[in-house]
């Protein structure tokens, strides 16, 4: 007998076939795995759930917690529909939506340690165009990201295809099911106005909070513009005036002191620099603090005022100048089509001449910034010219030149961990992008009609991983710190100023600034601090320093939450010290 002749028997195969089929997972036992897979996976990503719980127990609100852990069954529960609906585009829909929500849950969490609130959703719209730059600089969030998405979508596609005749029949008529949890969560964050959400499932929550945040962004009433009530009272007093705004520079990396590491070469030109020292920004995000200024906003009433008061433009425009608006970040932002930082098209109608940057890699930026203002400068008409610097934006290192290097960073991973790395980095670019430019700048303009005021949009946190700025709950004050400098030599606003400098050292701020230039624009002193208060030519304003965070447009009330500022204290790094004492020794032993 040949072994292709041989024949199991009968009996044997169907027990073996029997014994396959067992070893096999049944669709109800899949599903049960899937099930377990994605509450533990809903779990672990949870975010404040077990302190939510322990804080209601403290509290004694046993009826609040029972509708904490109800809130939490249904979150549950319209998971596990959405994760077995019959219909696959249906259940692809749910799976992509709930999946990128709490992958950016995670993401933000990483970065900024908190969870996603309403103003953190309203600055990161405003900041979309920043999302490449992000990636830079936050790496390890991006790969978190991307591992939360592709695992809870796997927990999805884990559900087998319901079998169950009733399942299949009427499963689909349950689609809008996890709609529920995030309407409720909707809810809860209108009565609370933007509170409520904290300790709720990542699946569902941050697609409530996006929901009602934009949806109320977009709800909020059209306010109607005034025209300025005051007149200039003379001719202009200063025939240019630049508002340049750089980025992200922080107020103690900007030294006049002979010898320093951070801005050596402004420090040899310091006669030439009115320095108020520390300065409190208007906010610690880009877009708040650039339109606090460009559209007036006043401190003792920033919600009404950002809305309502006229614009630099409109100031401008009635004093007799040409208006012109430079940004060096809308083109390395993929924005040069559209406006960012707020500006609209209802504001840019008073706007001259606006300049952005196509195809100039980022060392160059504020180059091509400086050489467009010293073209208008040197132009027929007095000019008001509003400049967003490119500066220090993250990543630090994508700001200079390879072969500019003072500080040598190492590996260009090391700068995503290494807080020593990161601040090399951050001198690097400062020393290119702000003490080389600006000393350039004052080596070859002509101040005399001229007035230029520099500070920064915000500060800067350099931890790695950690947000370094646009934090909305207990923010570090790092975030708010910027420089205040002025730079002219028409006289008499050189005298003003210089009289005006050892009694305002350290106790400035943004809202300062527009007082400032309609001052410089021939508008009357005491007018403009009915309006606007006070100037940099005046005396500080009593009430100390501070900045805002978050939502100044009053989204969900008319309180701006406010972060006061010791703006005399010491916010230095004790990495960037070192290297200060080490430059210092080298220095000496030099002598």
């Amino acid at each position: 007998m040949q072994l292709g002749d041989y024949q199991m028997p009968k009996t044997v195969h169907n027990d073996l076939l029997n014994t396959f089929r067992n070893m096999q997972p049944t669709p109800i036992r899949t599903s049960l795995y899937a099930a377990l897979f994605l509450t533990a996976f809903m779990a672990l990503t949870s975010i404040g759930f077990f302190a939510r719980i322990n804080l209601l127990i403290e509290q004694e609100r046993p009826g609040t917690l029972i509708a904490y852990l109800g809130l939490w069954g249904i979150c549950w529960f319209c998971l596990m529909v959405a994760a077995m609906q019959p219909n696959r585009i249906v259940r692809w829909f749910w799976a992509i939506a709930l999946s990128l929500s709490i992958a950016a849950s995670q993401g933000y969490y990483l970065i900024s340690g908190s969870e996603l609130g309403p103003y953190d959703v309203l600055s990161l719209w405003q900041a979309s165009h920043e999302l490449g730059r992000a990636i830079d600089q936050y790496v390890p969030a991006a790969i978190w990201f991307s591992f939360v998405f592709v695992t809870s979508l796997a927990g999805f596609l884990l559900f087998p295809s319901p079998r169950h005749s009733l399942w299949k029949a009427h499963g689909s008529k349950l689609c809008w099911v996890p709609v529920i949890p995030v309407m409720l969560i909707c809810t809860i964050l209108l009565m609370k106005e933007g509170g409520g959400s904290q300790g709720l499932p990542q699946h569902f929550a941050p697609l409530a909070v996006s929901g009602v945040t934009l949806a109320k962004s977009a709800a909020q009433p059209e306010q109607t513009r005034t025209a300025p009530t005051i007149k200039p009272h003379a001719r202009p007093g200063v025939r240019n005036i630049v508002m340049l705004v750089d980025e992200s520079v922080r107020a103690d990396y900007v030294n006049l002191t002979q010898g320093n590491v951070f801005t050596p070469m402004l420090a040899d030109r310091a006669r030439q620099i009115l320095n108020f020292g520390a300065s409190a920004s208007g906010g610690n995000c880009s877009h708040y603090s650039n339109a606090l200024i460009r559209l007036s906003a006043t401190r003792g009433n920033i919600v009404n005022s950002i809305k309502q008061n006229p614009t630099i433009w409109q100031y401008a425009k009635l004093a007799g100048y040409r208006t012109v608006f430079i940004d060096a970040q809308a083109s390395i932002n993929k924005n040069a089509s559209r406006f960012q930082n707020f500006m609209t098209v209802t504001e840019a109608a008073d706007i001259d001449r606006i300049v952005t940057f196509d195809d100039i890699v980022t060392p160059n930026l504020d180059q091509e910034l400086m050489k467009v203002v010293n073209e208008e400068l040197s132009g027929p008409v007095p000019v008001f010219i509003y400049a967003n610097k490119n500066g220090a934006h993250f990543p630090y290192q994508h700001g200079y030149p390879e072969d500019e290097v003072v500080f040598d960073v190492g590996e260009p991973t090391q700068v995503t961990v290494s807080k020593e790395a990161i601040i090399k980095s951050y001198i690097n670019n400062i020393r290119w992008n702000v003490d080389r430019l600006l000393s350039h700048f004052l080596d070859s303009a002509d101040l005399s009609e001229t007035l230029m005021l520099y500070t920064s949009d915000h500060g800067q946190v350099l931890n790695p991983g950690s947000m370094t700025h646009c934090s909305v709950e207990n923010p570090n004050p790092r975030e708010g710190l910027v420089p205040m400098l002025a730079m002219t030599q028409h006289p008499e606003t050189l005298r003003r100023l210089k009289e005006s400098v050892p009694q305002s050292w350290q106790k400035t701020s943004h809202f300062q600034l527009v007082p400032t230039i309609l001052n410089a624009m021939g508008y009357a002193s005491n007018q403009v601090a009915k309006v606007h208060g006070a100037s940099l030519f005046d005396s500080p304003q009593p009430q100390g320093n501070g900045f805002s965070s978050g939502d100044i447009f009053g989204l969900f009330h008319q309180e701006v939450r406010w972060n006061e500022l010791a703006l005399d204290k010491a916010y230095l790094e004790a990495e960037a010290a070192a290297l200060v004492e080490k430059s210092e020794t080298a220095r000496l032993d030099t002598k």
